[in-house]
């Protein structure tokens, strides 16, 4: 009976892992129609990202538009994954509620607009359990054609954080690095070995291409049930980097922040920014960014979904030499990625790196980013205070005693203004 049982969880655990094993664990998107992705907890909007607590009623929603004059069928799945992002060994029924395969919504037409695109609004499901979950979005019940794949966390509010966040303690990054030092009460969940039971995910701007992950506590006061993680060798620091660029495309009846000029035609509306200069060895000067992220909205009108129009939108950065590596424009709208359909190129004869990229109407912040031999610099363009205003989170996960998956179990997030 024993080896019957063992039999029928291998062969669960086994077809699990065989249907999830085209699926990729990262935020991407595998079609060029498909843009403007927003993934939000609400009542924050477009400044918010996916994390949301367990026992409250706040729904995560994803937002995409499809540049398409039909209107598209799509569906997608729920995946569970562990802190590391490899797969959990929960099915489908251990976390879900229904059925995973859930038909979309249907799409909402774009309004009066030059690119005719139709806009798709799916909210997240509740979930039985906390964790790591990545959305996949494909067509027409064809799960070879995937449209999109986004992370997304919920998290259980009971391990406490506290935190305190300034700039290196190490002299020598004083100017340059942030650090954050933090504490976590594990008082409520039952630990066998602390130490290694309990994984963070520390990040900056919500980015996780350079989260911190391999952070162990320095000290654990089991008496207390406290482990500590105080630093002195920058384990636990980033660079501060700049405050983001921006630029006020909410108009194209007239030219907003940072627009220099705008034409628009029956068929399509360009616009240009201000040309641009490095401002790496320049000094630090404030002013209230949105720590990345971008929001579609129309002056002329309240609807954000489908009344914004597509605009190609040109860049232009003056260099006097050709930077190391290939210029990419980056920011939450490229899901902070160095992506091809948004690299620049170098005009040798002006010095200068240009491009243009078909943008939704709405304010945006960005930065430049050179990539050199699969290196990413953010610092080349764009500059390095520790001064630098930015947003720092925290996510903790841990497997209790007897159960097989990483659970979430406390989040932190506070920004820090370098002072």
């Amino acid at each position: 009976m024993l080896r019957f049982l063992l039999s029928v969880v291998c062969i669960a655990i086994y077809s699990y892992q065989v249907s999830a094993e085209d699926v990729i664990p990262e935020d991407r998107i595998y079609s060029d129609k498909i843009k403007s992705v927003l993934f939000y907890a609400e009542p924050e909007g477009s400044r918010g990202v996916p994390i949301t607590p367990f026992d409250q009623n706040t729904r995560l929603i994803l937002e995409f538009d499809e540049l398409n004059t039909e209107q598209q069928f799509f569906y997608y799945k729920i995946y569970h994954y562990n802190a590391d992002w490899t797969p959990s060994y929960l099915a489908a029924s251990q976390y879900l509620y229904d059925f995973n395969e859930y038909r979309a919504p249907d799409g909402e037409m774009s309004f009066k607009t030059r690119v005719s695109y139709f806009h798709y609004t799916i909210p997240m499901p509740k979930v039985k359990v906390s964790g790591n979950f990545l959305i996949k979005v494909y067509r027409n019940y064809n799960e070879d054609d995937v449209v999109i794949t986004r992370q997304f966390v919920v998290y259980e509010n009971i391990a406490p954080i506290g935190a305190i966040i300034s700039r290196s303690n190490n002299p020598a990054d004083a100017f340059k690095k942030q650090q954050v030092n933090f504490e976590i009460n594990y008082a409520q969940v039952n630990l066998a070995n602390p130490y290694n039971d309990v994984k963070v995910r520390l990040r900056q701007n919500f980015k996780d291409y350079n989260a911190i992950t391999n952070l162990k506590p320095v000290f654990v006061r089991d008496y207390e049930k406290i482990l500590d993680y105080q630093f002195y060798n920058n384990e636990n620091a980033f660079n501060g980097g700049n405050e983001f660029r921006y630029f006020d495309l909410r108009s194209v009846l007239f030219s907003g922040i940072y627009v220099g000029r705008i034409q628009r035609t029956n068929e399509m509306c360009d616009a240009w920014i201000l040309p641009e200069k490095t401002r790496n060895n320049v000094a630090y000067a404030f002013y209230d960014d949105i720590n990345g992220a971008f929001y579609p909205q129309l002056y002329e009108n309240l609807n954000k979904t489908t009344d914004p129009d597509y605009v190609m939108v040109h860049f232009q950065l003056s260099s006097p030499t050709q930077a190391p590596g290939d210029v990419y424009l980056t920011g939450r709208f490229s899901n902070w990625k160095t992506l091809p359909e948004y690299q620049l190129t170098y005009n040798a004869e002006e010095k200068y790196y240009s491009g243009a990229f078909l943008l939704k109407q709405g304010y945006y912040n960005y930065a430049y980013s050179v990539v050199t031999a699969g290196i990413r610099d953010d610092i080349y363009f764009e500059g390095n205070s520790s001064l630098t205003e930015n947003a720092y989170d925290i996510i903790v996960y841990a497997r209790a005693q007897g159960e097989m998956y990483d659970r979430a179990i406390g989040y932190y997030v506070k920004r820090f203004y370098g002072r």
